[in-house]
């Protein structure tokens, strides 16, 4: 029987996250495609990988800083993953509004809600739901 540890919850809280904001973000999409032009869609898409990947890279990093330290702090586990997701959001933010044509509008909106969409994962961390 194999053993629990902290990054096989960390792994869980990814998988979670991803889910939440692909949900979110694929609504987001969607709505795009039907009711805009292209620029809305590719910017709405845009938008959800700035929202997504930050996280998941901050999470991910996270989970391999407690691989190699069983012993990580928490408080610094938490620090060292805001800072990572922060880091790379402002400079997907920067590389995309200095070499893409986008609608910033659009853009910063599918972020908001797409990040918003993690707050889904708590709900969807429950045993019924997990995909562990």
């Amino acid at each position: 029987m194999e053993g629990h540890s902290p990054c096989s919850d960390i792994i869980s809280a990814v998988k979670s996250l991803l889910l939440a904001q692909s949900i979110i973000g694929a609504i987001v999409v969607l709505y795009e495609v039907v009711s805009s032009d292209y620029l809305s869609v590719k910017s709405a898409l845009i938008g959800v990988v700035i929202a997504v990947v930050p996280s998941l890279l901050g999470l991910l990093a996270v989970a391999i800083k407690v691989k190699r330290n069983k012993r990580s702090n928490i408080n610094q586990l938490a620090w060292f993953n805001e800072v990572i997701k922060w880091t790379y959001t402002a400079l997907l933010m920067l590389l995309v509004s200095r070499f893409f044509e986008i609608n910033e509008v659009v853009m910063l909106m599918t972020y908001s809600l797409t990040y918003l969409g993690s707050c889904l994962t708590p709900m969807l961390n429950k045993p019924q739901f997990r995909m562990t």
